[in-house]
């Protein structure tokens, strides 16, 4: 993408390559991740990056590509953005190295001419954030920020029954997530259910996010929905959420 182009809604898909998540695991600091994820998460906005690349020689494979600063400029992104034909933005970020005598350049020709960039680019921008360890959710990527797989019926039904969980609440929560409800969801004393223990378990799994409650009540608003070109499935984030589009 050229300079001044955007995404729709400055939203896209955010995939890493294999070889881009064993740099960021062997040399990111902990003091360098928020820098980092900065710069990273910039790239909705303006997925244009520094600038495009273009081919040096005959034998460069740069051409298509897009670089970004990150870490106080001495290190590089190298990126692909595109639109899919159905709408959906796309970012492709395939090596992060040191600017130093072009190095990660010649990273990237070498990835491309071994032919692994395409199968080596499927890991989400949620796996990176996994591995950090951090939810980031002031950068638009708040995990919880989704839809997680509905419980099976007849769990939901158990949990109504059983009076731990109203219908409504119990409709919005993963499996996991009832099962812990169930398992606390007991006055210790009478043996009388108790759904204030059961929604205080059930919130504890969702215990990384800043307004566990606030999760539970989002679940109940309309899906984004948008074709990701990648995953190859449609966004289960909130409709109008900020950056990366979610799979699962």
């Amino acid at each position: 993408m050229r300079s001044g182009e955007r995404f729709p809604d400055d939203q896209a898909e955010l995939v890493i390559s294999d070889e881009a998540i064993e740099w960021i695991a062997d040399n990111l600091t902990a003091s360098e991740q928020d820098e980092f994820l900065d710069d990273l998460t910039t790239l909705f906005r303006r997925p244009w990056g520094k600038h495009p690349l273009s081919n040096r020689s005959a034998a460069d494979h740069l051409a298509g590509l897009n670089t970004a600063s990150t870490l106080s400029g001495d290190h590089r992104i190298v990126f692909r953005s595109t639109v899919s034909a159905q709408g959906t933005g796309l970012i492709e970020v395939i090596a992060i190295g040191p600017r130093t005598s072009n190095r990660i350049y010649d990273a990237v020709n070498a990835l491309v001419a071994s032919g692994k960039l395409d199968d080596s680019i499927t890991q989400q921008i949620w796996d990176l954030l996994a591995l950090l360890e951090d939810t980031v959710d002031r950068y638009g990527l708040e995990p919880w920020d989704y839809l997680p797989p509905v419980a099976a019926e007849g769990l939901v039904k158990a949990a109504v029954a059983s009076g731990v969980l109203p219908e409504d609440l119990a409709r919005l929560m993963s499996a996991d997530e009832i099962t812990e409800a169930m398992a606390h969801g007991w006055d210790e004393n009478t043996g009388q259910a108790d759904p204030g223990g059961a929604l205080g378990a059930a919130l504890a799994r969702v215990g990384g996010s800043a307004d566990p409650e606030h999760i539970f009540a989002s679940r109940g608003e309309p899906r984004c929905g948008a074709q990701m070109p990648r995953a190859d499935r449609l966004c289960i984030r909130r409709r109008g959420h900020p950056g990366a589009h979610r799979s699962r």
